[in-house]
């Protein structure tokens, strides 16, 4: 009597183990939708050498360094 048991217990692990294998196989695949890269045209004026973001188009600088900047006709940088 106890056999059939064991036998029937064995045979109702294996039809569970085979349906859940089976089950797994299936996978979902994901789609996943990126936005388009924007467009962004390129500055049509360049920035004539190094000047402060502060000053006019016009203005002229020379860089000191350390973000220290002098007016080209101001003269000299003597300090």
């Amino acid at each position: 009597m106890t056999t059939k048991i064991i036998l029937a217990v064995a045979a109702l692990v294996i039809a569970g183990a085979g349906a859940a294998d089976a089950a797994g196989k299936h996978k979902r695949k994901w789609v996943r939708h990126h936005a388009p890269a924007a467009y962004m045209p390129a500055s049509p004026y360049a920035i004539p050498g190094p000047r402060p973001i502060w000053a006019a188009p016009g203005q002229c600088f020379t860089d000191e360094g350390y973000g220290r900047y002098w007016p080209c006709g101001a003269g000299p940088a003597t300090r």
